[in-house]
């Protein structure tokens, strides 16, 4: 599927190509939540991991996926014995568990489980974070948007030359897993699903309202209202986007909770799951499971290809499920910050891109950023960009 998605998205638009790097706006690192531990080197020369840069992990936790036909409740017994329990679970195609641990350590307990036989996957629960760069201050008439003469990215796309086709189908759904959604935007509220809370921050888990600010805008690229008059259009205005909160007010998130939210996005229809998210390239067989699961399930997975300019990031490199995509800048070249290597499927613009940003305060503020409407840069802003051309794709072509 990747392979094809490839091919239509570079067919149906301007993508920018692969090209020498160009000066981009400067970047931050986003910030991650205090409970994250670096995990020792022993656990890279244990072979937890095969490279040891700096991965980032909640500590006394291992993601276990057993093996088809284990007893999850023998399994779920067996705990006590090893001083750990089960904190949560779903089920795939067997079932994958978070496995906590009072005192014993990851990398101990991994150790444990691999003698199991019927443990078929255990490894750390690895925190991924946004993507996003945080320090930057035809014949369809051109949409009324007040602020769309700023949105160069969708110029560039023929964003209004495919709306002679669509405007993308109101059934359609896009998953944004990330920081939550602003779904009382002015801009959002008419096009958003509200769908749940992974973190940990709404203890009922049922409200996905944004807490940092960076789902906000995805979302607002994909599918922000076109011709009302007010702040910017997505490039899929007639699309519905489903709010899936994954990633807390630091930016972060456990790899558990985004393989969570990825089922739970796809079990409600999403066709499309974004991924503005990400983490080191590191082995991660957990994402490799729920991406190989959601792909046969008939869902895109795309996320962010990483602004480390580097080799390309996890999940976004594990590309024969997950479609990596990189940052162009508004010279049509590779932006100087994006990720790179043969994992990456597409690019798009990914540099000053005007999007929503939450109608009240969050810590997206407190790097200068206004309230409402705000231009970002990063692979953050390039994915669902991508995503929002796919949907139109989709749209006019179902099957």
């Amino acid at each position: 599927m990747k392979n094809i998605w490839t091919k239509s998205l570079s067919l149906a638009f301007t993508f920018a190509t692969l090209a020498a790097c160009s000066s981009p706006l400067p970047m931050q690192q986003s910030r991650l939540p205090q409970q994250v531990a670096q995990l020792s080197a022993r656990a890279a020369h244990n072979g937890v991991f095969n490279r040891n840069m700096g991965v980032q992990a909640v500590p006394r936790q291992v993601i276990v996926k057993l093996k088809p036909g284990a007893n999850p409740n023998a399994f779920a017994a067996n705990l006590g014995r090893n001083g750990a329990r089960v904190r949560d679970f779903f089920d795939i195609d067997t079932r994958i568990l978070l496995v906590e641990a009072s005192t014993r350590s990851t990398e101990d307990l991994i150790g444990t489980f691999k003698q199991d036989p019927s443990v078929e996957i255990a490894q750390p629960n690895f925190i991924f974070s946004l993507t996003q760069s945080l320090r930057q201050a035809p014949r369809v008439a051109a949409p009324n948007d007040e602020l769309f003469p700023k949105q160069w990215h969708m110029q560039r796309v023929k964003a209004l030359e495919a709306w002679n086709h669509t405007m993308g189908n109101k059934d359609f759904v896009v998953a944004v897993l990330d920081t939550g959604v602003d779904y009382t935007h002015p801009d959002l509220k008419d096009v958003t699903i509200k769908g749940k809370d992974f973190t940990g921050e709404d203890p009922a888990g049922l409200d996905p309202i944004d807490s940092f600010g960076h789902g906000t805008h995805v979302a607002g690229i994909i599918n922000a209202s076109a011709n009302n008059g007010i702040g910017v259009a997505g490039v899929a205005p007639n699309v519905k986007v489903l709010a899936v909160k994954v990633l807390s007010a630091s930016g972060g998130g456990s790899l558990f909770s985004i393989a969570k939210g990825i089922k739970y996005s796809v079990d409600s229809g999403a066709k499309i799951v974004n991924l503005s998210l990400g983490g080191p390239a590191v082995t991660d067989l957990i994402s490799t499971s729920i991406g190989w699961w959601a792909t046969r399930k008939g869902a895109l997975l795309m996320a962010a290809a990483g602004n480390s300019a580097n080799e390309v990031g996890t999940p976004a490199r594990i590309d024969d499920y997950f479609m990596a995509v990189g940052a162009s800048d508004e010279g049509d070249k590779l932006a100087k910050f994006s990720c790179f290597g043969k994992e990456l499927s597409v690019t798009s613009p990914g540099t000053a891109i005007w999007a929503t940003t939450p109608s009240y305060k969050v810590p997206l503020n407190d790097y200068g950023y206004a309230m409402h409407y705000a231009p970002l840069q990063g692979t953050s802003m390039a994915t669902p960009l991508a995503a929002g051309i796919a949907a139109l794709v989709w749209s006019k072509n179902p099957s």
